[in-house]
Parts: structure tokens; sequence; C-alpha cells
């Protein structure tokens, strides 16, 4: 109960994180996405299942409450995400750092990809346009956020 009442606390910083402090972050439309490294860590900690279901139901309130677009993108790619995350459960020992790390960016563009050709399926952009414009620095920002919680939440731990 009370692992349950820490991880709906830190949904509710993820979300005002997302809401009131992501737009002060943005560089040119591009802001790191809270949510995403939360539903990650989950994903980490408690499994594969934990991190879709995770994912896919705060990817819903994401839409629900308007930081998404299409109505069930966001839990789509967010379940994605936590899914393929949990695979790392139990493999932080296994891999080092720089593994780790690279594996949770390939989720993370894997991620953005699906979000972005979906959103914008309808538009006259090129694929190369999308990925240079949106889903590579959108990676990188979330990918360093991740980095940089991953090494806040270690030095606890220690």
């Amino acid at each position: 109960m009370k692992k349950f009442l820490i991880l709906i606390g830190f949904s509710l910083l993820a979300i005002l994180l997302q809401l009131v402090v992501a737009p002060w972050f943005s560089i040119q439309g591009i802001k790191p996405d809270f949510i995403l490294v939360l539903v990650m860590f989950v994903a980490i900690l408690y499994g594969r299942v934990y991190g879709q279901l995770y994912g896919f139901g705060f990817g819903l309130i994401v839409d629900m409450i308007g930081i998404g677009s299409f109505l069930g993108l966001s839990a789509m790619v967010k379940s994605i995400a936590g899914f393929l995350t949990g695979y790392l459960k139990g493999r932080r020992n296994r891999f080092n750092s720089f593994t780790l790390y690279t594996f949770t960016c390939f989720i993370i563009f894997f991620h953005y990809l699906i979000f972005f050709l979906i959103n914008f399926h309808s538009t006259d952009y090129t694929i190369q346009f999308l990925v240079v414009r949106y889903i590579l620095p959108e990676t990188i920002y979330t990918s360093v956020l991740f980095i940089v919680f991953d090494y806040i939440l270690s030095l606890s731990n220690d």
C-alpha cells in the first residue's frame, strides 16, 4: 500500500511537472516528457506488465487532460514504451550504465517515432523532416532527463 501511495504521489508530481515546468524548459517547441520518464522507471522497477498497464493508464490520463493529441495515442505509445522498458527489469546489474542508457534511448526514440508518425500522418511532412525536427530532439531531451533522474535516484539508493 505504501508503494502504491508513493507511486500516486510521483504520478501527480509528473503531471504537475509536465504541465507547469516542461513549458519553461521548452526549446523551440521541444520539451522533455516527465511522464514517459516515470513510466519507464515504473517498468524497470516492476516489469513489463506493470509498465504497460501504468503506461496505458497514465497515457490515457494525459490524453484526457489535453497534453496529448489524439485520444488514445499517448496511451498506446506509453504502454508500448512501458512494455519494452519492462524487459530491463532485473538487468540493471548485468548491464553497464552505457548499455542500459542505450536501450532506454532506443525505446524513447521508438516511442516518439510512433507518436509523431501517427500524429502527423495526414500532413505533407516527410519522415526525414519529422525525425530531424521532432523525434531526435525530443529523444535526446527526454533521454538526458531520464539519465539525470536515474543518476539522482541511484545516488539516493547508495
